[in-house]
C-alpha cells in the first residue's frame, strides 16, 4: 500500500516494488538454501531429488578419499546407534561388513549388504562409504552433518496459508506448515568469508544465516518497497529494492534524501487507501497549493 507525504517543495512516495530482486539470486549470500516443495521453487537451484541425497553428498564430500575408517560415519555405525544398519568385523573373512535390517519379516532380518577387506586398513573404498551412507535414515544423516567440522546448518520451515512465509524455528500450525529444507555454510565457505574459524565466528555465521532467511521471508511475503522523491512536479530521486518492515524501510529512505529535504517528511508519511496515480496526485497537490496562494489574506 503506497504512502505519501509533502513538505514543500518536496513530495515523497513509498511504493510497493512489483518486480523485486530475489535475494537468493541477486544478492551476495554467505549461506546456501536447499529446499524441496511440490508447488514452489524456493532457495537456490539444486539437483537433489530428496533431502537425504543432499545430506549424503555433504558427508561423502567430507569423508571420502583420504579419510580413514575412524571417521564419524563409520564410528556411528560401529556404535550400534543406527536404527537399521551396523558395521561389524568378520574375523573369519577378515572383512568389515555393513549389515542392514530390511524388515522382510516380523523378526529382525539382518544381512550383509556390503563389505571390504580389512587388509586395506585405512584405505577405505569410496564406494563402501557411499553404501554406508545409503543405509542411514535422513535423521541420522542430519545428525552426522551437524557434527562436521566448521558446519553451520539451520532448518527451514514454510507456512502456506493465503501466501507463504519462512523461518528457522517452525510454526505453531502443524497442518499448513512443515520443514522444507535447510540453509547452511560449510567450513570452506566460512573460511573464504572470515578466515580462521572460531566459536565466535560460528555464532556470527549462525546469525548471518538467520538474517538471510529473514530477508528472504520479506521477499516471499511481498514486503518489498521503493521510493520516488519529487521537487514540485519533477522527480529528483528514486530507489528500489528495500526489503523489510515498513518502519525500517522508512528509516532507510532517510539516508537517500537530499540535504535540503527535511527528514521529518518521512515521519509525515500517510497510507493511501485508494489507487494512487502519481501524476494525478501531484497535479491535485499543485492545484491545492495554487488555491491557497490565491486566497485573500
Amino acid at each position: 500500500m503506497p504512502m505519501t507525504a509533502t513538505m514543500a517543495p518536496y513530495t515523497l512516495f513509498i511504493l510497493d516494488d512489483d518486480t523485486p530482486l530475489n535475494p537468493r539470486e541477486d544478492h551476495d549470500c554467505l549461506g546456501k538454501m536447499v529446499c524441496w516443495h511440490s508447488r514452489y521453487s524456493l532457495g537456490e537451484k539444486h539437483d537433489y531429488d530428496e533431502p537425504s541425497d543432499f545430506l549424503r553428498n555433504l558427508l561423502f564430500s567430507e569423508y571420502s578419499s583420504g579419510h580413514d575408517r575412524n571417521n564419524p560415519v563409520f564410528a556411528f555405525l560401529k556404535s550400534g546407534k543406527a536404527k537399521d544398519a551396523r558395521l561389524e568385523y568378520n574375523r573369519s573373512t577378515r572383512e568389515w561388513e555393513l549389515r542392514e535390517n530390511q524388515h522382510w519379516s516380523s523378526d529382525s532380518d539382518w544381512h550383509v549388504s556390503s563389505s571390504y577387506a580389512a587388509s586395506l586398513k585405512d584405505e577405505v573404498p569410496d564406494w563402501f562409504l557411499d553404501d554406508c551412507l545409503s543405509a542411514l535414515t535422513t535423521g541420522e544423516l542430519f545428525s552426522l552433518v551437524e557434527q562436521m567440522d566448521g558446519m553451520v546448518i539451520l532448518p527451514l520451515y514454510l507456512y502456506d496459508h493465503s501466501g507463504i512465509t519462512m523461518n528457522t524455528c517452525s510454526f505453531s500450525c502443524p497442518w499448513d506448515s512443515g520443514q522444507i529444507g535447510w540453509i547452511y555454510a560449510d567450513k570452506a565457505m566460512i573460511e573464504q568469508e572470515h578466515g580462521k574459524i572460531t566459536p565466535e565466528i560460528l555464532e556470527q555465521v549462525r546469525q548471518t544465516l538467520e538474517a538471510e532467511v529473514k530477508e528472504y521471508d520479506y521477499y516471499l511475503t511481498n514486503q518489498c518497497y521503493g521510493f520516488q522523491l519529487f521537487k514540485e512536479d519533477v522527480e529528483v530521486d528514486s530507489c528500489w529494492g528495500f526489503l523489510g518492515e515498513i518502519r525500517d524501510v522508512q528509516d532507510a529512505v532517510k539516508e537517500h534524501l537530499p540535504e535540503d529535504c527535511n527528514p521529518a517528511i518521512v515521519e509525515s508519511l500517510q497510507f493511501q487507501y485508494e489507487e494512487l496515480d502519481i501524476d494525478e496526485y501531484l497535479e491535485r497537490l499543485q492545484e491545492e497549493t495554487e488555491g491557497l496562494d490565491c486566497e485573500p489574506g
